[in-house]
């Protein structure tokens, strides 16, 4: 199987690095995933999107010529086809709705006068 950029393939994390995650390929290739080409945001901990032995979705964005290596992006690929068994591993956090936030909203004046007054009554003790 021959690569080619823009093609879509699963490395499996050998290497990992504070700057970048070393991945094999089935063919025998390797490449470089970059910590900027994992996310926008800012990454504290490269270990948090991937740790040896994990299976990562990349992007070939470019081949050396001279050797083969590939540099792949992660975040290159449409967050629905998005793929990492480190991922699969982490336990969901449930997503939040606004309307989840109404009661907090209500309660908050309140909760702001009463603690208010406490202070206020400490202060006169």
């Amino acid at each position: 199987m021959e690569i080619q950029v823009g093609d879509i393939l699963i490395g499996k994390v050998n290497q990992v690095r504070p700057y970048a995650l070393f991945l094999s390929f089935d063919n025998g290739a390797v490449g470089l995933l970059h910590i900027s080409e994992l996310s926008d945001q800012f990454i504290r901990d490269i270990e948090s999107f991937g740790t040896v032995g994990d299976e990562i979705k990349v992007k070939v964005l470019s081949i050396d010529p001279n050797n083969g290596f590939l540099r792949v992006s992660y975040k290159a690929i449409p967050e629905k086809d998005r793929y990492s068994t480190h991922d699969a591993n982490k336990k969901s956090i449930p997503a939040f709705d606004v309307a989840d936030f109404k009661d907090i909203e209500e309660m908050l004046p309140t909760w702001i006068e009463n603690t208010m007054k406490e202070i206020k009554g400490k202060k006169n003790d």
